[in-house]
């Protein structure tokens, strides 16, 4: 198992108790039957025997009626075999255990409240990666099978044509991922850069008060001298007045000059990632009928 879905496995929803107390409608012998199954398939699980505990769960989950009063447990019993799914094809890599684990994943995230996001979120975490497992794990089916076409025909055309496509697939994949993962970071540098130019501008326009304010003192102050004023008071209020006036013109010139030149920077950053992830091209060889060429690929 890969360590991402080792992982939201292990944060997985708690799976509440199998065994327990039946519903009212169900026997005692129902229940002792299922809690046995249950707890057998526990410790197949814990020792490594996934095959045998896929098989027990699935006898405990064939024993429940088909009512909706038995829906949850059946459900449990659905996710357990599912994870022992996942854990059976780390020792015997089938793809049958892939995807029997997607489609009882699936019809879990279906059974999950639609105001329970965070076990939504998790599953499908689950599902997504698990999904990706089974494509991986097609691709090198694909390619195996392509490769003993061709030792078996003594290197036939057809096989080394199907071997060719599977490789240009997978790199033509890896590089749509790569493309996508640029274009999201070309995006959120966009959104930022803009964000700190705005505030930048912002801060710069007050600046911009800050100097006229002070420029506005200074002019009080010569009128005040013009028309011989000499209270003191008024020249100590009009200083404490130049004196923030200028402070407050220093402060928001550095701050705005440090964001807009940032944002600016930012900006050009996420413009250039954009267009590179749009005109991403590359040649790819193939095999065509009559001979081998190339194939123009890219996203536009």
């Amino acid at each position: 198992m890969s360590a991402g879905l080792a992982a939201a496995l292990a944060v997985a929803p708690a799976i509440p108790e199998v065994r327990a107390a039946a519903p009212a409608k169900g026997s005692e012998e129902l229940n002792a039957k299922i809690s046995a199954l249950a707890q057998e398939a526990q410790t197949r699980f814990e020792t490594a025997d996934y095959a045998g505990a896929i098989e027990l769960w699935t006898q405990a989950y064939a024993a429940l009626p088909n009512e909706p009063a038995y829906d949850k447990r059946r459900n449990v019993l659905a996710y357990q075999i599912a994870q022992a799914c996942v854990e059976a094809y780390t020792l015997d890599p089938q793809l049958v255990y892939l995807r029997k684990a997607e489609r009882l994943f699936d019809n879990y995230l279906k059974t999950i409240s639609a105001k329970d996001k965070t076990t939504t979120a998790k599953v499908q975490g689950t599902l997504d990666e698990l999904r990706e497992k089974i494509r991986v794990a097609e691709e090198r089916e694909a390619e195996k099978q392509a490769a003993e076409a061709t030792e078996a025909g003594g290197g036939d055309a057809e096989a080394r044509l199907a071997a060719e496509k599977a490789s240009q697939a997978r790199d033509a994949e890896a590089r749509r991922e790569a493309a996508e993962r640029d274009a999201k970071r070309s995006r959120r540098l966009t959104i930022a850069g803009g964000a700190l130019t705005g505030v930048g501008a912002i801060a710069l326009g007050v600046m911009a008060y800050g100097l006229a304010r002070g420029a506005r003192v200074d002019r009080d102050g010569e009128a005040a001298k013009a028309d011989g004023v000499t209270d003191p008071a008024v020249y100590r209020d009009l200083l404490a007045q130049g004196t923030a006036a200028n402070t407050l013109a220093i402060a928001t010139a550095v701050v705005g000059g440090v964001l807009v030149v940032t944002g600016i920077g930012l900006l050009g950053a996420g413009a250039a990632g954009q267009q590179r992830a749009r005109r991403e091209l590359g040649l790819a060889p193939t095999w065509l009928r009559g001979g081998a060429g190339l194939v123009l690929q890219g996203r536009f």
